[in-house]
């Protein structure tokens, strides 16, 4: 048995700081309820010593040299790469996610340094222009301020990471607000950055839940919101930043995402794509595939294939070698209950049933099972929930399609649009169809869960704010400033007086 983690508290001016008073917030293992991960006490109170030390430490972090902020990077790195051992594990228990699926996460969170200061920088490049004689033009790129990363439980590292590594390179203060479910990942992560030795006030973690996340957004000194999760949580981000429409939101958000198998397709290729994109980590990604979207002429094969491989799925402890894990937390597993019921009751049939066991061998925890479902006739079953919200859970609506033009219709009839995946055996074909997607990212003959850190990871509709993470992550941590300088003496400019 694994002991609880000690909690440190909150970490701000340098320093861990307990609340003296506040909730208990209880850090469970999904997958196994009676050993929980650790116990933290979560307050408000400590908000404003924390906002007020980012505010003060921003001027002269920001006055640093460029090289000297990504030497600090480099520290932190290096602190998170030395951590690694024990941050695997502890991913894995406190997401739930299968352990195999967490070491990836660490390896795309120690990249994430390099992608950054390599690639990504080279996008805020300053120029200069010569308007004309005795005029010099200068673009220059500076910092925000003071951003807050609201990071997600399933990606705990690497997507929070994703926001506070070009945010501070940029020449921004931070504060981390880790996911409630997830507190002792951003604790250990808070670790290394205090190792890394940023500045006091440079880089600061506060812990708690969805209050603390309003009062962060709503605070005017906060001049940023990074923000990953629902479409719901980033909903209520938008509406309570109205009344302040200088600070930047950078949201990414939910997808209800398909993946297209046209009739040209290799259909042993897309089974296995389509269902490691469906149920790994149990369906808890934004770019999960929820959708599939086949052509009558291969159904059947198809279906054969893909259940197939539904029906050899893992399921058990995250620290096991298995594609499934458990669901978050116990409102999870009834969301995902409640999604079963309505497919039944919006007129798809059930090819594979979603159950909630409530326990997995000699383990409780919130585990479920796969389920498919299945719509014939697309164009008479228009359901407004379950054809259209996003579950979060391991389940698959199959959707027989006359052609690419239904598919199409389809794929875009959902106010989500974060990614699509397009099986066929034609790039020409794919090439064709590729403009009128209207998600934020398209695959050919890959799955919806695979994408790259250095390209755009983002979406349009309620995906997204139209401010992509991935390599352009260092656009919404900075504003393009123009600067002009005009050394022509008075005689020589044309001026009315």
């Amino acid at each position: 048995m694994t002991a609880p983690i000690p909690y440190k508290g909150n970490y701000f001016a340098g320093r861990w700081v307990r609340p003296k008073r506040g909730t208990e917030l209880i850090s469970e293992d999904p997958g196994d309820l009676f050993h929980p991960v650790g116990r933290a006490i979560i307050s408000l109170d400590p908000l404003a010593a924390a906002v007020d030390a980012a505010e003060k430490a921003f001027v002269p972090w920001a006055a640093l040299p460029m090289e000297k902020r990504i030497a600090k990077i480099r520290l932190f790195q290096k602190e998170l790469k030395r951590r690694s051992a024990v941050l695997t594990p502890l991913i894995a228990r406190e997401a739930g996610k299968p352990l195999a699926e967490a070491v990836r996460e660490v390896e795309r969170l120690i990249a994430k340094a390099d992608e950054v200061l390599s690639e990504g920088l080279k996008l805020v490049r300053g120029y200069s222009v010569a308007p004309s004689k005795g005029l010099r033009g200068e673009c220059i790129w500076r910092p925000l301020g003071v951003m807050a990363v609201i990071g997600p439980f399933n990606f705990p590292a690497h997507t929070s990471a994703s926001h506070l590594i070009p945010a501070l390179v940029m020449g921004n203060t931070v504060i981390f607000k880790p996911s409630e479910y997830t507190p002792f990942v951003g604790q250990l992560m808070t670790e290394a950055a205090h190792a890394a030795g940023f500045p006091k006030g440079v880089f600061n973690l506060m812990q708690g839940g969805s209050e603390l996340g309003a009062a962060l957004v709503a605070h005017p000194k906060i001049t940023g919101v990074l923000f990953t999760g629902s479409t719901a949580a980033g909903q209520a981000i938008r509406e309570s930043a109205v009344a302040a429409p200088q600070k930047i939101l950078a949201l990414e958000m939910g997808g209800k995402n398909a993946a297209w198998v046209l009739d040209n397709a290799d259909l042993d290729l897309a089974a296995r794509e389509i269902a490691t994109a469906a149920y790994s980590m149990s369906g808890q990604r934004c770019n999960a595939t929820s959708r599939v979207l086949v052509h009558r002429k291969v159904v059947k094969p198809f279906l054969e294939k893909f259940l197939a491989c539904v029906d050899r799925v893992s399921i058990g402890y995250s620290l096991e070698p298995v594609v499934m894990g458990p669901l978050i937390s116990h409102d999870a597993v009834a969301k995902y209950q409640n999604y079963m019921k309505l497919a039944r009751e919006e007129g798809f049939e059930t090819l594979r049933a979603g159950k909630a066991p409530g326990s997995w061998g000699n383990r409780r925890g919130y585990y479920v099972t796969p389920s498919v479902h299945w719509c014939e006739q697309p164009a008479k079953n228009k359901s407004a929930r379950y054809r259209r919200e996003e579950i979060f859970g391991p389940d698959v609506a199959v959707y027989a399609v006359r052609g690419d033009e239904e598919a199409m219709a389809i794929n875009n009839e959902v106010p989500y649009g974060l990614i699509t995946a397009v099986f066929t055996g034609s790039r020409e074909r794919f090439r064709r169809l590729l403009p009128r997607i209207d998600t934020g990212m398209i695959n050919w003959n890959k799955g919806t869960i695979f994408s790259s850190g250095l390209l755009p990871f983002g979406g349009t509709k309620a995906s997204g704010s139209y401010r992509p993470a991935g390599l352009f992550s260092p656009y919404y941590c900075a504003t393009p400033t123009a600067v002009l300088e005009d050394s022509r003496i008075l005689k020589e400019r044309n001026l009315p007086f």
